[in-house]
Parts: C-alpha cells; sequence; structure tokens
C-alpha cells in the first residue's frame, strides 16, 4: 500500500493523467475518449517506466521516473488508440 502513496508513483500518475487530457482536449470527441485516453496513457507510461527499467536506459530521471522515455511510449500509445479508434 505504501506504493500507492510514494511521490514516483504519484508523480506518474499525475504526469499520465495529464497527457491523456491533452490529448483528449485536442483530439477526443465523447466522454468515453476522455476515460478511453486516460487509461491508455496510464498504461502507456507504466509501460515505459516497465521497459526502460528492465533496459537499464534512462535520459532524464526525476526520482525514479523516467520522465522522457515515459512520455514517448505514452504519446505513442495514444496516437495508436487513435489511429485503432479504441
Amino acid at each position: 500500500m505504501d506504493f500507492l502513496l510514494s511521490p514516483s508513483f504519484v508523480f506518474s500518475f499525475l504526469l499520465a493523467t495529464l497527457y491523456g487530457a491533452v490529448f483528449h482536449f485536442i483530439w477526443g470527441k465523447r466522454w468515453r475518449d476522455l476515460a478511453v485516453y486516460w487509461i491508455v496513457a496510464l498504461l502507456g507510461f507504466a509501460i515505459g517506466q516497465i521497459v526502460f527499467d528492465l533496459l537499464g536506459f534512462s535520459t532524464y530521471v526525476i526520482g525514479e521516473v523516467r520522465v522522457v522515455e515515459s512520455t514517448v511510449v505514452c504519446w505513442v500509445c495514444l496516437f495508436v488508440a487513435r489511429w485503432l479508434n479504441v
């Protein structure tokens, strides 16, 4: 339970939420899109964190959060979700 209150998790959650909201603001049309983009952003950011943690590669790190790599993976996932009309 301490993991959910860690600053790294909260910061990652807030960044992914912000990315999902911005993506919806620009390309979203319905309220359903907001929920889908939010979930995709969270999953994309988490995938970026896990993959680049396993690879040991990090360009810019704040605490334990790999900001650049996770952001790129998050946005790629959002564009793929939009392309697939999820």
